[in-house]
């Protein structure tokens, strides 16, 4: 019999937290499921590339070619500033196309700007430090693809097992492009 009277009995959820949003821990990396982002990714992508995404600071729309169906993919990202570089991260299978650096087209406040993007080899620390001072820059959790309580300050060590897999840019000089 169930603990409480209006919960069945069921066998424990034993998935794992950490790609299911927050735990008891108080952090964790949710996973949006694919049908939603199938729908959404297309109208942010409608939007960053329309006059409106000139006032849009947070998110691009990163276009690359795939490393073996050579299709254009265009997906919504957001970018983050860490130290001065360009990043953004991802648990995304897309990031492979960038294993060793490819080339990238960004387009970000209505600025197109071609140049690389490399998925770094960074250690779970490395990752953990980053999005600790994309955090720290002002960054959302929701934008980093991160979830965390209101009422926790996660740390480092926290981040650094949230599973997100950091992508730097390097870019040519800017063009600008009217929509």
């Amino acid at each position: 019999m169930s603990e409480h009277p209006h919960t069945p009995n069921r066998a424990p959820d034993r998935r794992p937290t950490t790609h299911r949003g927050s735990d008891r821990r108080g952090y964790g990396s949710p996973r949006h499921p694919r049908a939603l982002m199938r729908i959404i990714n297309p109208l942010v992508r409608r939007v960053i590339l329309s006059r409106l995404g000139t006032r849009i600071n947070t998110i691009m729309v990163l276009q690359f070619a795939g490393r073996r169906s050579g299709r254009i993919i265009q997906i919504p990202v957001a970018l983050h500033m860490i130290d001065g570089v360009p990043m953004a991260f991802t648990q995304r299978r897309w990031r492979l196309n960038l294993t060793g650096g490819a080339p990238v087209t960004i387009t970000h406040r209505g600025q197109v700007r071609r140049g690389r993007g490399v998925l770094l080899q960074a250690t779970p620390e490395e990752v953990g430090t980053a999005l600790r001072k994309a955090l720290d820059n002002g960054s959302s959790p929701f934008v980093l693809g991160v979830k965390i309580a209101r009422s926790y300050a996660p740390t480092i060590a926290d981040l650094a097992t949230v599973g997100l897999y950091p992508i730097q840019f390097e870019f040519e000089e800017a063009t600008t492009t009217s929509s």
